[in-house]
């Protein structure tokens, strides 16, 4: 499970770290998801190892532009390629609006459903090939979410102990439990769960739109492989700007992430305070006095690899 970070820089030589977009891939699957969409996302995807062909997703945290204005362009060059798998778009009613008024008025036929979610109708988990989806309700100046990822098409090993140890013979009901399905065996059902286990933990990732209150996200921490959360200011700054802008600082969540213990910590949607040569070291620096364990700033073209932790037959048994 891989996060790659796209940001507005245009394929620019010169990095922006004002990331208003990421992707999510995982190993056993072509499919990915996209979080956010900014003006420049599919040309820094053509920078990128990922393919619109296999998206099989794009979520909106937020209505405000430098999350969205990518969307029209990117959803029609889709059509242009002749795509013909189904799209979701899952995103505040506004912003679904938004694109397809786009659609509209310039008159694009897509050659393929987009399957529209709006945000404000979401009461439940979002069952994806690639993962399941949950969203996590957060404070800005409009409604925002954060969207927590955890990972699916994990290969299955078999408890080999346990199957013999139960009288069942090998045969072609092994390779289907290993699949993941349920077999009848000489008139019992064997089940899945039972007799075979992960490979690995499913991992867990939370990519979060524009956030002051981090407090907000305490429900569904727990189990979290990587948080990937704004930081717009270092604190002091917030205190100058003023907290009327909906954004966060370093320090805040920082100290959020190491009351957690989060084993990863991307930053992400630094203000344009901090672009220059040295400029971002004090938020850095910030966050480093707060935060232990591993700490990623964010730049256009970053992929932050999730490291697998072993799945232990003993504890599925």
């Amino acid at each position: 499970m891989k996060v790659h970070f796209l940001g507005t820089s245009s394929g620019s030589p010169s990095k922006q770290r004002n990331m208003s977009a990421a992707a999510v891939s995982f190993e056993n699957t072509k499919a990915w998801v996209l979080i956010d969409c900014a003006e420049a996302t599919q040309h820094a995807l053509l920078h990128s190892e990922l393919t619109l062909y296999h998206l099989e997703a794009i979520c909106i945290t937020h209505l405000h532009g430098d999350h969205c204005y990518g969307l029209p362009g990117l959803i029609s060059s889709m059509a242009l390629n002749s795509r013909k798998a189904p799209l979701k778009l899952i995103a505040p009613r506004a912003v679904i609006q938004f694109v397809q008024s786009c659609f509209t008025l310039t008159e694009v036929r897509l050659s393929f459903d987009l399957i529209t979610i709006a945000l404000e109708e979401i009461n439940d988990k979002l069952p994806l090939e690639c993962c399941d989806i949950e969203t996590i309700a957060l404070q800005h100046r409009v409604p925002s979410v954060g969207y927590k990822l955890t990972e699916k098409c994990i290969p299955r090993k078999l408890k080999i102990d346990k199957l013999q140890q139960d009288g069942i013979a090998s045969g072609g009901h092994y390779n289907l439990l290993q699949k993941g399905q349920d077999v009848e065996y000489q008139g019992r059902l064997l089940t899945s769960d039972d007799y075979s286990f992960y490979s690995w933990q499913p991992r867990v990732a939370i990519i979060c739109g524009d956030n002051e209150k981090p407090g907000l996200l305490s429900q569904m921490i727990k189990g979290l492989d990587l948080l990937v959360h704004e930081a717009t200011f270092t604190a002091a700054d917030l205190h100058k700007v003023g907290f009327h802008t909906g954004h966060s600082d370093a320090k805040r969540i920082a100290q959020f992430a190491q009351l957690h213990q989060v084993p990863m910590l991307a930053l992400t949607h630094f203000s344009v305070r901090y672009h220059g040569e040295g400029m971002l070291q004090p938020l850095i620096e910030e966050a480093k006095l707060h935060f232990s364990n591993a700490l990623i700033i964010a730049e256009d073209g970053l992929i932050v690899d999730i490291p697998k932790q072993k799945q232990v037959e003993c504890a599925t048994a």
